[in-house]
Formats: structure tokens, C-alpha cells, sequence
């Protein structure tokens, strides 16, 4: 696996710090590393722009047409190039940062690396060369032979290679469990129920790139193969998944939806279509997407068709553990069901369709010592009319239909488990209710703007936006 990002990557990092906040918004979003280097025209380094400057900025109501140089750190730790992937990981941990500019001896950025590129780098290699012995098996073994070596895996799937090592195919456990369904005999060849043309990557994939390609093709498990198509390593969506192991969430799935009859007579809003399939499978799907596969669901009206859909949560690759509510316990008070939380765990309102990065909303929770953090969205409000400041009788200003923008309760949250014992048992409870009562005790709540793509799904017309943005591409 590489440690540092290539030239491509280098050259999407870099923007100029003469360019706005808005552009840098969407070249970070562009870039995925969340942090760019800002260069001068000869490429020297200027300064370092996180996506937490950038939510601090608009948390701030900075204007953004101002300059990203204005609200970026103007001297960041830097390291001489070359620079080992060893001591690379020591700077970062020394400084408590994620992202490393490397510059040459007139300060000209030579390289970015990420930490995600660097910490479990060999982890990574060590296991996945140590399970390709056990996942290689040949085209001819027979389907009966390969549930045997797939059992002893353990990894949901199977390498068929010729003696040399040369991909043939990849045999998952979806294929055998459908062969077994068409009654298909055990002594066939397994190459004649494998996929035969598997996705693959190179074999120096960063950890972020091969998260990216199994997430853009929904698999779970991806060979890495040299220039001549031979196996060198097994990769599996554990690997690299960006969303630590202990982190849970919770989807609030018990409302009524009464905004959107009569589409909830019969089906609770979270199981609406969007698209060909359910808002829940979608809201799963994401967060398993980003590493989490540990997750409950509150449910109060017409339960039983999201369980008879979801199940254990097994076919949509996380465990479902479910939390009736008997009477409607509002945002919050439902949480107080589950046992009470390891570590920082995600709650999301079960109507919500956005992109938020999840990772980085956990990575800015940590930084600003929350006990809560909640996701925000900007929302503008258009007044029609000439508005009129006056003091006493006299008329002091005048504006012409000015715009008003406010932060909206955007439905998502991060809680640590002293949050959770401010719930009180057995009763209605809103998470406004408990936002308010830690801001009165003193301790830290802050903010998350997303900027990412967002919608509420809580009326028809709302619904209507939804359906048309998945249409489009757009989630």
C-alpha cells in the first residue's frame, strides 16, 4: 500500500489562497482529503486550509467571498522531503494532526500526506497477504470443496486463481447460497457460479482509494493484483473501513409521518421509496458504507414492516437490534432503551437523506471536546419586502427584501455516553430537551455545518425533492 498520495492526488490538494471560501468548499469537496495546501503560482507553501477552518468560518458568518488565506493556518507543521512513512506518523502524532505538507528546502510543497495513508499501513498488509493463503483455491475445486475452505476463511469469499496465481474469478458466499437455491450440484466446478470478471485494484491502492472503489461498486471484498492480473493481495471492507470498530449508531424510525398522508397510511415514512428502494435502506446503506455496522432502530408506528424488510440486518450488511416504542418517546427519550454506550455513538432522524461525512463529523466532535455535537444546515429566508428599522418614531434604515439566514436542527448527532445518563428513563423526551439542558449545565455542544447534500423528508413536496435528487445523481 502507498503512504503518500500521488502527483494526481498532490495537484488536488493544492489551490491558490487567493481563491474564495466558496471555491474552496467545492475543490475540499473535490479533493476528499479534507484539508488543502495553499500554494503560491510557484508552488510554495502559504498555508494549510482544513474543512474545520471552513466550518468554523461559516459558524462565524464569514462572508464566502473572502479570501480562503484569511481564515487558514499560515504557519503549519511541515516536514523536509524525503521523509519516511515512520517518522511521518511520529510528527503526526507528536502534533496531534492528520494532515503533513512535505516541502523542499525553499518551501515548495513536494508532497500531502494523510494520515488515514500512513497508520494501519502495515496492519493492513500484514493480514491481507497471510489471508491470501487461505482464500486461494482453483477453478475446478468443486462447489462442495470451496464451502469447506470458505468456512475455515472466514472472509465471505474465495480467489480463484491458476497455479501461477493468475486471477480467474471470485467466489462469494451470495454465489454459493444462489447455487444452492437453483439446486445446483455440490460436485460442479465453482468457476461455473463465480464472477468471472471481479472488480480488482492495483496493489499499491491507498486505504481510502480501495474504501472509495468497494463503496462505488457496493462489494465487500477487493483483489489486488501486480500488472500481469496476479493475486498479491485479498482486501475486505474491514480493512479499510474509516469509521472506528466501537462506533454505533441509532436511526429514529418511529414517527407517523402524518405531513405525508395518505402515502403513511399503510407504510411508516422512514420505508417510503426514493427511488427503487426504501429512505431506511438508504440511510443504512450510507452508514454501513462508512464503516458502521452496528446499528438500532427506534420503531413505534407499523413496526413490523421494517422488520419483515430489514430482518437482522444481515443480507444489508449490519447488525439491527430494535427498540419498540409502545408510546412515542419523542427525539431522545427513545435512546434511553439501549444499553447504555461503550464510546461516541451517531443518532440520525429516520427522514433524512444527506451525504454528511460521518468521519469528519466524528474527527470535529473530538477536536472541540463534545459531550454532544449536532449536525446544522444553513437555510436562508427571503423577505418579500422592504424591511424598516426604526428607533422611536424615526425611520433609521431601510432594506430592500433582504435575505435572513438562520441554522437549522439538521436531524444528526454525536453523543458520548455522559450525554446519554442526562436522558431521563421512561418518559417523552426531545433531543432539543437535551441539547438545552447541557448548554444549562455547562458542558460542550457544538456544531457541525453540513455542507454536503441534505434534505428532510417530512412532507410531500419535500418527498417529491428527494425523489428527484436520487433521479438525478444527486445522492
Amino acid at each position: 500500500m502507498k503512504s503518500t498520495l500521488s502527483q494526481t492526488r498532490l495537484e488536488s490538494v493544492t489551490i491558490s489562497p487567493s481563491k474564495s471560501i466558496n471555491e474552496a468548499i467545492a475543490f475540499l469537496d473535490r479533493a476528499g482529503t479534507a484539508a488543502l495546501a495553499l500554494c503560491s503560482d510557484g508552488g510554495k507553501l502559504f498555508g494549510l486550509l482544513t474543512d474545520g477552518d471552513i466550518r468554523r468560518a461559516i459558524l462565524k458568518s464569514r462572508k464566502l467571498e473572502d479570501s480562503c488565506g484569511s481564515i487558514a493556518t499560515l504557519d503549519p507543521i511541515t516536514v523536509l522531503a524525503p521523509v519516511i512513512s515512520a517518522e511521518a506518523l511520529r510528527i503526526m502524532n507528536r502534533h496531534d494532526i492528520d494532515h503533513l505538507p512535505v516541502v523542499d528546502e525553499n518551501g515548495v510543497l513536494q508532497d500531502f500526506i494523510l494520515r488515514q495513508d500512513l497508520g494501519s499501513e502495515a496492519d493492513i498488509e500484514a493480514a491481507a497477504r497471510e489471508r491470501l493463503e487461505r482464500v486461494i483455491v482453483a477453478p475446478a475445486t468443486s462447489i462442495a470443496e470451496a464451502i469447506s475452505v470458505l468456512d475455515k476463511a472466514g472472509t465471505g469469499a474465495l480467489v480463484l486463481c491458476e497455479s501461477n496465481r493468475i486471477l480467474s474469478g471470485l467466489l462469494t458466499d451470495g454465489d454459493i447460497r444462489r447455487a444452492i437455491l437453483q439446486r445446483k450440484s455440490m460436485e460442479v466446478p465453482c468457476i461455473e457460479i463465480a464472477s468471472r470478471n471481479p472488480v480488482t485494484a492495483r496493489h499499491d491502492v491507498s486505504a481510502k482509494e480501495a474504501l472509495h472503489l468497494m463503496n462505488q461498486h457496493d462489494i465487500h471484498h477487493l483483489p489486488l493484483v501486480d500488472a500481469g492480473n496476479c493475486v498479491v493481495e485479498f482486501l475486505l471492507r474491514k480493512d479499510v473501513a474509516e469509521f472506528s470498530q466501537d462506533m454505533s449508531a441509532v436511526i429514529m424510525a418511529g414517527g407517523y409521518g402524518k405531513r405525508l398522508l395518505p402515502l403513511t397510511e399503510t407504510v411508516p415514512k422512514p420505508m417510503l421509496p426514493i427511488g427503487d428502494r426504501p429512505l431506511l435502506e438508504l440511510i443504512i446503506q450510507r452508514l454501513r458504507n462508512s464503516g458502521i455496522h452496528d446499528v438500532n432502530l427506534t420503531t413505534h408506528y407499523l413496526p413490523e414492516s421494517i422488520l419483515d424488510h430489514f430482518g437482522d440486518g444481515t443480507e444489508f450488511g449490519v447488525k439491527l437490534n430494535y427498540l419498540q416504542e409502545n408510546n412515542p418517546m419523542g427525539t431522545a427519550g427513545g435512546l434511553k432503551q439501549m444499553k447504555r454506550p461503550d464510546g461516541t455513538f451517531l443518532v440520525i432522524n429516520g427522514d433524512i437523506l444527506t451525504s454528511l461525512p460521518y468521519q469528519e463529523m466524528l474527527v470535529y466532535h473530538r477536536q472541540h471536546g463534545a459531550v454532544l455535537t449536532a449536525g446544522v444546515r444553513k437555510h436562508e429566508v427571503h423577505i418579500p419586502f422592504g424591511v424598516v428599522e426604526c428607533e422611536d418614531v424615526r425611520i433609521v434604515e431601510l432594506k430592500e427584501k433582504p435575505s435572513l439566514s438562520f441554522f437549522i436542527n439538521a436531524g444528526a448527532y454525536l453523543l458520548e455516553p455522559s450525554a446519554w445518563d442526562c436522558i431521563p428513563q421512561n418518559q417523552r423526551f426531545d433531543m432539543t430537551d437535551l441539547i438545552q439542558n447541557l448548554l444549562d449545565a455547562g458542558l460542550p455542544v457544538v456544531g457541525f455545518p453540513i455542507m454536503e447534500y441534505w434534505a428532510d423528508v417530512g412532507c410531500k413536496e419535500d418527498y417529491q425533492k428527494a425523489q428527484e435528487s436520487v433521479l438525478k445523481g444527486e445522492f
